[in-house]
This record gives structure tokens, sequence and C-alpha cells, in this order.
């Protein structure tokens, strides 16, 4: 029996650890492409900071590879067991369908503690440092916060638009000042423009924007009587100085999903977005959203479970060894799963208890799994 259950234990490893790096593989590179690669043609990190991006994509995506991965593991040699008659067989010397996958099972029981921690810790711990990394970039480097062809809007007062970007120097530069109401005041139209950041003769962190071949355009009553605006060239080289409120999270803010198990529960007990003053409805609204966050993440660990339970009786049933088939099962029962999960997260009123909802996929699937394994057996 040990020998049939490590065989059978190394055909399933085999088989997800294959399905979880292709899982992998496909998510990293959807991300390099979208954000890393797209960060380093933009001049905004360079290639060291490129390769802890990537290094950093890992742990983030594997929570979410992961129970897909075991599910079409799972599925394939099972699968491919049933198709062969290996289950037939061993039904007939006395085994049963659960004694076969019980060492499954209670391994990845074992496993959870791993689960948890990728999906509670390392994952948001990554992802968190994902976008300290470009926002710290961003912080040392305002041009890199600037997407060249689009209105701007990162600097409060101002608005700011470069045709083009080469590095740090932004080319067919505008830079608009606009009053509380977005009403433009004044505008800029230069050549070429740098931007830095340093600090004013107070200690308050500005940003300073050296113009080549500056034009001003005054509006309003700034400009010329009867005119609704005036144009005039200033000197070669025009030096404008733009405040920063809060240079230390340009760019960056630590969303739900960067935050850790530890950080919810304390954001849980002493707040996280609302003012002190908050009333107690909207204060138990956050603390809901804080409660579903969490509990999401527990059930998504949780699936690597779930779903090799759901896997066994659903690939006897099937019998197919064929490994596109087995992978499009695979992705269909996924889809599923975190569509259901994912649905609980959107309801919002806290009467409904969606800390509580977002578990019901998994009770679903595992009541579904009994069901399936007690058909699978009779026959």
């Amino acid at each position: 029996m040990r020998i049939l259950d490590r065989h059978i234990l190394r055909e399933c490893g085999l088989a997800s650890g294959l399905a979880t790096g292709a899982f992998v593989f496909v998510l990293v590179a959807g991300n390099i492409l979208q954000q890393v690669l797209g960060a380093v043609a933009a001049g905004r990190i360079d290639a060291w900071q490129a390769l802890q991006l990537v290094g950093l994509l890992f742990p983030t995506v594997i929570p979410y590879a992961l129970p897909m991965g075991i599910l079409t593991g799972v599925l394939m040699t099972f699968g491919r067991m049933g198709a062969e008659g290996e289950i037939t067989a061993m039904k007939s010397a006395g085994l049963s369908l659960w004694r076969l996958a019980a060492p499954l099972w209670l391994t990845l029981g074992l496993a959870l503690p791993l689960c948890l921690w990728l999906n509670l810790e390392a994952g948001p711990r990554s992802e968190a440092r994902f976008q300290e990394i470009v926002a710290g970039t961003a912080s040392q480097n305002p041009a890199a916060l600037i997407v060249p062809g689009r209105l701007n809007q990162q600097f409060k007062g101002f608005i700011v638009k470069a045709g083009a970007k080469d590095g740090d120097v932004l080319r067919d530069f505008w830079l608009w000042r606009v009053d509380e109401k977005g009403v433009v005041q004044e505008s800029v139209a230069a050549d070429e423009a740098r931007l830095v950041a340093t600090w004013d003769a107070r200690g308050a962190s500005i940003v300073r924007v050296t113009l080549k071949d500056p034009k001003v355009v005054r509006y309003g009553p700034a400009a010329a009587p009867g005119a609704k605006e005036a144009t005039h060239s200033l000197a070669d080289s025009t030096v404008v100085e733009i405040p920063r409120e809060n240079p230390d999270k340009a760019g960056f803010q630590k969303r739900l999903r960067m935050m850790t198990a530890e950080e919810l529960l304390q954001a849980m007990e002493v707040g996280w977005q609302l003012p002190p003053d908050a009333l107690a409805t909207e204060r138990e609204k956050e603390r809901a959203m804080l409660k579903t966050q969490l509990m999401f993440r527990a059930a998504t660990a949780v699936s690597v479970l779930t779903l090799a339970l759901l896997a066994v009786p659903l690939a006897v049933s099937v019998g197919r060894s064929e490994v596109n088939v087995n992978a499009v099962l695979a992705l269909a029962v996924s889809l599923g799963y975190y569509v259901l999960t994912s649905a609980a997260t959107w309801v919002k009123t806290p009467s409904l208890h969606p800390e509580a909802l977002v578990l019901v996929p998994n009770v679903v699937l595992i009541g579904l799994a009994i069901a399936l394994m007690r058909r699978a057996v009779r026959y």
C-alpha cells in the first residue's frame, strides 16, 4: 500500500507541479508585458529594478495559480488511471476510491498552513513592495510619473502633458495651472522640460521644472484688456516650482489586496480610511469590507484542498486521459469557483455577512465532491 500511495502522490505531484508552473508562467508573463516592460520603456525603472519586480511577481501570482494547478494535476492523474482501468483493477482488489485518494487529501491538508501563509502574508507583501518600488522611482524621478500623450494630474493645482519622453527629458511640454474649480488660469508651453524632486528654502518638497524656450499663456483678468488670453515668450530657460503635498506616497496607495492578515486585523480595530468622526454605519461597512477581504484570502487558500476533493470523483466520472480535456475542465471549474467567490466580495451590506458568503463556494464544492464520490464508489 505504501508503494501505491507513493506512486499516486508522485504522479499527482509531478502533474500538479507542471500545471502550476504553466499557470504561473502565463500570469507572470502577462504582468511583465503589462507592467514591467511598460515601466522600463517609459524610463520609470532601470534593469535591476525590473529584475526585482519580476521576482516579486511570483509570490503574488502563486496563490491564484496553485489551486488551478493542483486541480489540473489531480484531474490528469486520476483521469488517466480511470481511462486505463487502473482504478477498476484496484477496486477489484478491495481498495475503495476513498482509500486511494486519502493520502493525497491528507498531504494537501498538511500543506494548508503554507497556502495560508502565501495568501495572507507573502502575496500581499510582495504586491505592496512591487508598488513601492514603482512609486519610489517615481518619487525620486518625477518625470517617471508622466505618461506621454495624456493629461497628468499628479500635482495638485497643475495639469501636465508631454508629447514624448526621452529618459528624464519631456518634449513638447505643457503645464497648466488651475484653480480649485479646475478652471485654467495660466499655461506654459516649452520645447523641452526637465523635472527634479527637491526642497525649497523652507524645506517643503517641490518639483523643479526647467523649461527650454518656454511661452506663457495667461487667461482671464491676467490677459490684456479686451482679450481672453495673452501669449508672450520668456527667457531661453525658465524654472518653475510645483509643490508636492505628499511625496513619500507619490503614485502609491496601499490597497486592500496589499494588506497582510495582521494589517487587516489592526485596521478592523483602529479603522482604515475613515476619519475619526465617521458615522457608526460607515465604520461598520468598512469593518465588513476588511473582514471580507481576510476571509476571501483564507477561502482561496483552502480552495487548494477543496478543488482536490472535487477533482478525484470528477476525473473518475469523466474518465479521460487527454491533457487538453482535463485542462479545459480544470479551467472551467476554477473559473466558476473564482466567479462565485468574487461575487460574494461585491456585497457591501454588513447585515448580509459578506465575510461568510465568501466561504459558501467552498462548502458547495465540498458537498458536491462528497456526492460525486459516493456515486463513483457505487459504480
